[in-house]
């Protein structure tokens, strides 16, 4: 069983770094016009030099720090939320086998359930961490930094600190706000799961949070539900504290459906 459980949750794992990194690399490649420098004609009447040193001057254009992590969330930015919470749709796995057909080898169901929504949630949330800092560890090799002021995000670190250090800066921002994103989705996600038949209901019902609770951000111009500025740390306006503030509320909801879907579990594990 625990060997089953090992294979469920690496499978899952596996695919959200493939799935995330290669939704990184995709919009980057597209977003900073990567690709259309690679592939465009360089013998139009309009550009003045050979073919290498034109091509060389585009690329130093978009090799920065900022060019490269903006482009990379462009169009992820989208529906970012269903690539952090991929791993914890594993539970269902359980959900539909062990909780039902393993269910006398549990004497405490309930708190093995909070354990396994936990230990998913963990997992994926290290998946996204470690997946985003694979990403800009490779990239920081190729990039340069452009600007001396990231912004608000960048409050509580020491002055000049992105002009510095600014591969550092986003390790900070991935171990910090990202990774806060990355739990509480997650943990939602699995308190979903256990209320829900379908991965494809958990999905939809997980952008449509996002973006209604975005969209109130958007409307109310309060930090509380601003969740698109906490997923663009890399360029906002609010303070290192006020970044966090959309995840409370989330928070809040996520821990109250955990318990009801955690009890509707140990009363009928196959709804």
């Amino acid at each position: 069983m625990l060997l089953s459980k090992f294979k469920i949750r690496i499978r899952y794992m596996a695919l959200t770094f493939i799935l995330l990194f290669g939704g990184l690399t995709l919009s980057w490649v597209f977003a900073s016009y990567y690709f259309e420098i690679m592939t465009m004609d360089y013998n139009a009447p309009d550009l003045v030099g050979s073919k290498e040193e034109i091509r060389h001057n585009f690329l130093a254009a978009i090799s920065t720090w900022e060019i490269f992590v903006d482009s990379s969330m462009f169009y992820l930015i989208n529906f970012i939320p269903v690539l952090f919470i991929l791993p914890t749709l594993g539970l269902f796995t359980e959900k539909r086998s062990l909780y039902v057909l393993g269910r006398h080898r549990y004497p405490l169901i309930r708190k093995n359930v909070y354990r396994d929504v936990i230990q998913y949630v963990f997992l994926s949330t290290l998946t996204v961490v470690l997946t985003y800092l694979f990403f800009y560890s490779i990239g920081g090799i190729f990039v340069y930094r452009s600007l001396d002021n990231i912004g608000g995000f960048a409050s509580i670190l020491p002055q000049n600190f992105y002009s510095n250090h600014p591969y550092l800066f986003f390790v900070f921002m991935v171990c910090t706000i990202y990774l806060s994103l990355a739990f509480v989705f997650s943990l939602l996600a699995g308190a979903l799961v256990l209320l829900l038949d379908r991965e494809y209901k958990v999905i939809l019902l997980i952008l449509i949070i996002y973006f209604l609770y975005g969209k109130l951000g958007v409307y109310t111009q309060s930090v509380w539900f601003d969740i698109f500025s906490s997923f663009t740390a890399f360029n906002t306006l609010y303070s290192t504290l006020e970044v966090f503030l959309p995840l409370v509320i989330l928070f809040i909801i996520s821990i109250i459906l955990l318990v009801v879907g955690v009890n509707k579990t140990v009363k009928n594990p196959e709804s």
